[in-house]
């Protein structure tokens, strides 16, 4: 299998003509010191980075920790002196709670024998690998090798990159960020008795030292203090402190001492409220309002759902709706592959969009995850979409090739180039499975007008089904769902809303649809004339 993918690779490339060098992987690792080409005269050098840039990507550590990576990416510049390029050094200089500075080397596994890689796109590559501390900052620079010799211009593109703090979602899940108390929460009660204040907080298992500030305004220049360390398996801990009886306006603050901010660790603060003893055996209650508030809300809430029950039950549509939504079949996923005749801007995200609005279905497009197509290559690509589709629909047009207007050219640049070699890539990789009758279920074939599109398509692709929009929208509704039902096993309600006795659901997205289509459709009618 491996081979014959191959085999069809080079035949693809081969046919793709100029489009470049296929792939080049680098190597990289933590180079000390000055890159040993700084010690030589060079003729020639490479040119400079044509990009760079840089980014935090989320990243588990450990078992029970989360952190940030930096994810730094970089293009080639697309001249005669990549030939000349054999690696290239990245450096990262932190500055913060700590400074440090430690440099990579990215070799290129291969001589350059080509400007551009296949589609005529610049070489991209990039490397996740530098840590992430919280509230740091990080200069990160990079330069091809072999460099400028001396007295020469050294070309280099550089760029800062700030990390977040120990508050951020996911940067308090780190070791740095736990180790400060980033996931403490000492939830603080605090109440006065006559001439006393009682706070109480659970306590953390990162150290037994907390001192308590107490301070009656908002500048708190005089605190109350009051220093107190629990013991080792305490979780919850309680401390009285004297106030004068005039002091109703006071806010709390605890101060924890961890081993690693020490004294300089963040403050917790906590509001007081009014609480009255029970001399008969010393414990604190909340006072009668207090009861008051909790007995209306208790009351407020019982009603409430009192109501939403009679109302409910009494609504059978409702609870109808309300099944139906739990048994919803899972959506059809559809890859949609195009020649570059068909517009993608008026015709493929407008069929994409009604797909996906309304049949309800995952829509998969070339265009949308050109990431994980370089990283994976076109080939693995499409033998990953293929096994995850349910549906792999091919998009036709007429003999007339209608050419997009300038708004649409100024969106899609040289992108018909590229739909037509992953067209003709997918149509090899698929066309075995065409002739098989247990496996041509999957495939369909799409055309927009009722201009013979027939001379048009690859002889293989005669044999799939064929549908004309929207003259046949509503086969094309019931084999899309009906097809997904007997994948999966289920006979519930089709999700795009046919049914044997209807027609499609005329929505919004559909009439946009029609309206994109015939217009073309009129266009061509009206060249033929």
């Amino acid at each position: 299998m491996t081979l014959a993918v191959s085999v069809l690779l080079s035949l693809v490339l081969n046919s793709c003509g100029s489009w470049g060098q296929g792939w080049l992987s680098i190597k990289c690792g933590f180079e000390t010191g000055p890159a040993h080409e700084l010690r030589k005269w060079h003729s020639l050098t490479p040119a400079d980075l044509h990009n760079f840039s840089a980014q935090l990507i989320e990243t588990e550590v450990e078992t029970h920790f989360r952190s940030y990576l930096i994810n730094i990416s970089w293009s080639l510049s697309m001249d005669a002196s990549i030939k000349e390029l054999t690696a290239t050094k990245i450096c990262v200089m932190s500055k913060g709670t700590r400074e440090h500075f430690e440099c990579i080397r990215c070799n290129y596994t291969e001589k350059f024998r080509s400007q551009t890689m296949f589609g005529n796109r610049r070489w991209q590559f990039h490397y996740i690998g530098f840590p992430v501390e919280p509230e740091m900052s990080y200069s990160i620079s990079a330069y091809n090798l072999p460099p400028a010799n001396i007295y020469e211009d050294s070309p280099s593109k550089s760029i800062m990159l700030t990390s977040p703090g120990c508050k951020d979602n996911v940067m308090k899940y780190s070791k740095s960020c736990i180790e400060v108390g980033s996931l403490w929460n000492p939830n603080i009660t605090a109440c006065k008795i006559e001439a006393e204040v009682e706070v109480n907080f659970t306590t953390s298992s990162l150290g037994t030292k907390y001192t308590i500030l107490l301070c009656e305004c908002e500048k708190c220049d005089v605190p109350i203090e009051r220093d107190l360390t629990t013991k080792i398996n305490e979780t919850r801990t309680s401390v009285r402190i004297p106030v004068s009886d005039q002091s109703n306006n006071i806010s709390v603050q605890i101060i924890p001492y961890f081993a690693k901010c020490g004294y300089d660790c963040r403050r917790h603060k906590g509001t007081l409220t009014m609480c009255v003893q029970n001399h008969s055996n010393g414990t604190i209650t909340i006072d009668s309002a207090g009861r008051y508030v909790c007995f209306i809300a208790v009351a407020l809430f019982v009603t409430v759902c009192v109501i939403a029950a009679v109302v409910f039950f009494r609504n059978c549509d409702t609870k109808k709706m309300f099944f139906h939504h739990a048994e919803l079949q899972q959506p059809v996923k559809v890859l949609v592959i195009y020649p570059k005749e068909v517009c993608f801007q008026h015709t493929v995200l407008a069929f994409a969009e009604f797909l996906h609005k309304h049949c309800q279905s995952d829509v998969i497009i070339d265009m949308w995850q050109k990431k994980r197509i370089a990283e994976q290559g076109p080939v693995q690509w499409l033998a990953i979409q293929k096994e995850i589709a349910d549906k792999i629909i091919f998009l036709s047009s007429s003999y007339i090739i209608t050419e997009c207007d300038a708004v649409c050219h100024k969106s899609i640049g040289s992108h018909k180039d590229n739909s037509e070699c992953m067209f003709t890539l997918a149509f090899n990789l698929f066309c075995s499975d065409m002739k098989n009758m247990s496996s041509l279920h999957k495939y369909m074939v799409v055309s927009f007008n009722e201009i013979n599109s027939k001379d048009t398509l690859p002889s293989a692709l005669n044999s799939c089904p064929k549908y004309c929009l929207m003259k046949d929208i509503d086969i094309f509704c019931r084999d899309l769902s009906s097809s997904h039902r007997q994948a999966h096993g289920t006979n519930r309600k089709l999700v795009c809303g046919w049914r044997p006795s209807t027609k499609c659901i005329q929505t919004e997205e559909y009439n946009i649809l029609y309206s994109s289509v015939s217009t073309r459709s009129q266009q061509q009618q009206n060249m033929i004339l």
